[in-house]
């Protein structure tokens, strides 16, 4: 009896592992379809072939077109196979852990910049579509919204530490954080502003700190 449930656990391993890596092939298709292509353009069964599933497995597996886009975004933002919340990540436990608020500051920038270098071209695919298609807006309003709520946990866990800079209060902080570490803000700085992606991290950190925490 022992070794049937050892090798069923084994098994049911194998086969979550199996669909894991065919999610990330679906994903990684996904990605560079909606790049070259744009959203409306890209077919389920372009995803598929692209990526070496079945067409009724992605469907199954994700739903509709818009659904891999939702998860796409989950996966980029997460930088962990999976897409696990990006607050749940080891980089933003360590960022939202650390007692020393401008480490902290500068662990966040750092980590802000690799995902926003993930993200940027789909956000921008999606924000662009949004204009024409509703279930992208929606998405777009979505991730909007979930962007806000995590800087406001940060802004929340900075106040903790120690008291902001006056007179913001935790809600100002958190629209701080949310514009200045947005993906068309340093669009604007690598594009036109004449900052590479380290400089970016850099500026984001001094801007972020000199904005948030009270001079010492």
């Amino acid at each position: 009896m022992g070794k049937k449930a050892k090798h069923s656990s084994y098994d049911a391993s194998r086969r979550r592992q199996r669909a894991l890596e065919s999610q990330e092939r679906v994903l990684e298709a996904a990605r560079q379809s909606f790049a070259e292509r744009g959203y409306v353009e890209t077919t389920m069964e372009q995803i598929a072939e692209q990526a070496g599933v079945a067409v009724p497995t992605i469907y199954a597996a994700f739903g509709s077109k818009r659904g891999i886009l939702a998860k796409l975004v989950d996966r980029l933002v997460s930088g962990e196979a999976g897409g696990p919340a990006v607050l749940q990540t080891a980089k933003a436990r360590e960022v939202l852990g650390n007692p020393d608020r401008q480490r902290a500051l500068a662990d966040y920038a750092t980590h802000m910049g690799e995902i926003l270098a993930r993200i940027a071209p789909v956000h921008f695919m999606i924000r662009n579509a949004a204009r024409t298609e509703p279930e992208l807006a929606r998405l777009h309003e979505r991730m909007q919204q979930g962007r806000f709520k995590n800087m406001q946990v940060l802004a929340d866990v900075l106040k903790e530490k120690g008291p902001l800079r006056e007179p913001l209060t935790p809600q100002d902080a958190a629209r701080t954080i949310w514009v200045l570490s947005s993906a068309e803000v340093r669009q604007l700085l690598l594009d036109h502003g004449g900052l590479s992606e380290e400089g970016y991290a850099g500026w984001l950190t001094r801007t972020l700190i000199a904005s948030l925490l009270p001079d010492s």
